[in-house]
């Protein structure tokens, strides 16, 4: 997954994947067969599944089982309403050899943020529009913080499928879908969990939809239609903006969705529901972590560091008149007041919770810039029009903001 010593050091590998979802899903399995494999074995030490997990059972009982309810709640599902992800997971599971099944585990522990006592993940997105922008382009940035352990298994895929748009994103190595991606017409699409507690009617992950409408869409207001109308189940607070400016929030949870617009140009999410219509469908804002979760949430009030997260975006951003990506990359970066990043801050560094990637996105440029680790101490690789690249080209390593050794031009407008 990439070369490095520490984290935020590692050289982002892109995998080149194309031909028709199955076979693109071979490709994939057979790139990150190690890591797919390491997953399965790894899995188990994850904190949140031993809390599931009865004192009484053991591991591989208790592993088998899950992997048997996984594919009992979600196959139908997915086969029915994301038909060519669900090859794409078959061609996954054939290139790595391993049993279709794992896969689906990987998407029962998205599926699992829905329930009330996980609540396994975080993230803070930011996009900055035309008019504030330096570049003259809406600047999208978004940092994904989740538990230290799925960081190996980060991976950045340029998908070229046959039938559909070709995709740029940014997953983990045993999912077809993506949290984070930009695909050839500039249009970006950035997701933050959301926590939305009514019940689903079918089990689709969103990252199965994100991809889709990744795949499907040429612009904002046809990717919020998508997201709007697809079948879901969990909560999601996604951040859409296309290269021609057009930019909005969309809140989802398992049956309802709300727009937010952009205020003053620019647009903050997190963790928690902000539009009027779906405020009423998020964890109540006394809400606290209890004895069922990770030890280090126990206590603390389940929407305290999102809150928070959300505060400190909007006063550093308000402040700024024209921002550059250097701008961005620092308010990204930032540890709060103290100085010391914790589970509150931007940049995260929780004992439960850390920063595992960072990207930027500039959609009419069709660039994006990824790192694994948190952005206050990591190198950026930098993508510049992946879609037309060669396959003889390679993307430089750069420090966004900065010149380098290696000849990196400094990003425009920082």
């Amino acid at each position: 997954m990439g070369e490095g010593a520490s984290l935020g050091r590692q050289q982002v590998r892109l995998f080149d994947l194309r031909g028709d979802h199955y076979e693109m899903g071979y490709q994939q399995g057979l790139h990150l067969a190690e890591a797919i494999h390491h997953f399965q074995a790894s899995f188990h030490r994850v904190e949140a599944f031993q809390v599931e997990k009865p004192a009484v059972l053991p591991t591989r009982v208790f592993m088998a089982a899950t992997m048997r309810r996984a594919v009992k709640e979600m196959w139908s599902d997915v086969s029915e309403y994301c038909p060519r992800q669900k090859a794409r997971m078959e061609g996954m599971a054939k290139g790595a050899d391993i049993d279709e099944a794992v896969l689906f585990v990987a998407l029962a522990s998205e599926m699992a943020l829905a329930q009330s006592n996980y609540r396994l993940g975080a993230c803070t997105a930011a996009a900055v529009g035309v008019e504030r922008s330096a570049l003259g382009e809406p600047i999208i940035i978004k940092n994904f913080d989740h538990p230290e352990f799925f960081q190996p298994y980060c991976a950045t895929r340029l998908c070229r499928p046959a039938e559909a748009a070709a995709t740029l994103d940014v997953t983990l190595a045993p999912m077809a879908g993506s949290h984070d991606g930009m695909n050839e017409h500039g249009l970006c699409i950035s997701y933050n969990y959301g926590y939305g507690t009514d019940m689903p009617n079918v089990n689709v992950p969103i990252t199965l939809l994100v991809q889709e409408a990744l795949e499907n869409c040429t612009d904002t207001g046809e990717a919020v239609e998508l997201l709007r109308k697809g079948r879901r189940a969990g909560g999601a607070i996604l951040l859409v903006a296309d290269a021609s400016g057009e930019m909005v929030t969309v809140e989802l949870s398992s049956n309802f969705s709300g727009v937010r617009d952009p205020g003053d140009d620019i647009l903050i999410n997190t963790n928690h529901y902000k539009c009027r219509e779906m405020v009423s469908y998020d964890i109540p804002r006394n809400a606290y972590y209890t004895s069922r979760n990770v030890k280090a949430l126990r206590g603390i009030r389940v929407h305290e560091s999102s809150e928070l997260r959300y505060a400190r975006a909007e006063q550093m951003l308000q402040a700024m008149e024209m921002v550059t990506t250097k701008d961005l990359l620092g308010v990204f970066s930032d540890h709060g007041e103290s100085g010391r990043g914790d589970d509150n801050t931007i940049c995260r560094h929780g004992p439960y919770y850390t920063t595992i990637s960072s990207l930027i996105m500039l959609p009419r440029s069709r660039r994006m810039l990824v790192t694994y680790g948190r952005p206050c101490d990591s190198v950026f690789t930098d993508f510049r029009d992946p879609f037309v690249l060669e396959e003889a080209e390679t993307p430089q390593e750069d420090e966004p903001g900065e010149d380098t050794d290696s000849g990196a031009q400094q990003l425009p407008g920082a």
